[in-house]
């Protein structure tokens, strides 16, 4: 059988093959840019995003940590062990030892100073006007400690702490003095690289050297001011700062007696982001620390472009800061 020969046999079969034009190398490449730089742009402003939502949250977290240092401490003050559990211990800690109250400020249970600068030695609360950082106020905080049941009154149950969270022991001894009361101190300090920080003061042990410790970072504005229980009911007729408190009182003997009756604190702090958001505001900012009631008490940062945030918030006393009658 003869087989049919193909038709192109023999024939060199020629593939026609066609390049790529300049113009359509240009469209291409001009695409290609295109999707880059949109997906360069994208993870640039998502890394913009995620920062600006790590500055956020850092910031609220440095106002959450320093508002519940604070509300802890000072809900401590003028604490006294009615009851306490070791054994050889039958005097009752008042909140001030002394049958007659003394004008010293370090009996006080709670002293501050307005607008002022604090030394991390020594335990000195500052002075009203002495240029603090954006004017805030410093605050000092003492109390008793509690001891636990079998350590002879000098190991402590960890329900009273300091500021730096060290839980404080009751007083060893029947009669307690000035000397076994705790310290906390709050003040608005700078950092070695100029940040603001809510600093704490506290003594390491009775006797020893003041220590000071940043608490919180960021920390920009510290403002206080103190409920002032007149006529000894129990509610605040005037709230005032320290430096009011003081120049309120008949003579300067009479001090002491004003504070003691402070019956709440309203305490301010505003906290600012690490870094810039970016652009600087055009309008002025002006935040209240303690609210608008007390409007005359605001800040006014700088245009930086940094996020802040206000917080606020009011502390009665639990305990009383008078001393128990002779």
């Amino acid at each position: 059988m003869v087989k049919p020969v193909p038709e192109f046999a023999g024939r060199t079969v020629h593939l026609r093959q066609r390049g790529v034009t300049l113009v359509e190398l240009m469209v291409a490449t001009a695409v290609a840019l295109v999707v880059v730089l949109a997906a360069t742009a994208a993870f640039i402003a998502s890394q913009r995003l995620f920062a600006a939502d790590a500055d956020a949250q850092a910031t609220e977290e440095s106002l959450r940590f320093a508002s519940f240092v604070v509300r802890s401490v000072v809900r401590q003050a003028g604490y006294s062990d009615y009851a306490p559990d070791h054994q050889g211990f039958e005097g009752i800690a008042g909140s001030t030892p002394m049958k007659v109250p003394s004008n010293d400020p370090a009996d006080l249970d709670i002293v501050g100073a307005s607008d002022t600068r604090v030394s991390g030695i020594g335990e000195s609360h500052g002075a009203h006007g002495s240029r603090g950082i954006n004017a805030s106020d410093s605050l000092r905080v003492r109390f008793f400690g509690r001891s636990r049941a079998g350590g002879k009154g000098t190991e402590p149950d960890g329900t009273m702490i300091d500021c730096m969270g060290f839980a404080q022991p009751g007083p060893a001894a029947d009669t307690p003095t000035s000397e076994d009361r705790a310290w906390s101190f709050f003040y608005v300090a700078e950092a070695a690289d100029k940040e603001p920080e809510l600093y704490c003061k506290y003594r390491s042990a009775k006797g020893g050297a003041f220590r000071a410790q940043p608490l919180a970072r960021g920390i920009e504005v510290f403002k206080v001011v103190y409920g002032h229980d007149a006529d000894g009911d129990g509610v605040p007729e005037h709230w005032l700062d320290a430096a009011q408190l003081e120049a309120i009182a008949a003579s300067a003997d009479k001090v002491a007696d004003e504070w003691r009756k402070v019956v709440g604190l309203r305490i301010g702090m505003v906290a600012r982001s690490a870094h810039a958001r970016g652009g600087r505001h055009e309008a002025e900012e002006v935040f209240y620390p303690l609210g608008t009631d007390f409007s005359a008490l605001n800040f006014r940062p700088p245009p930086d472009g940094r996020l802040r945030r206000v917080m606020t918030f009011t502390v009665m006393l639990r305990n009383a800061m008078k001393g128990p009658a002779s």
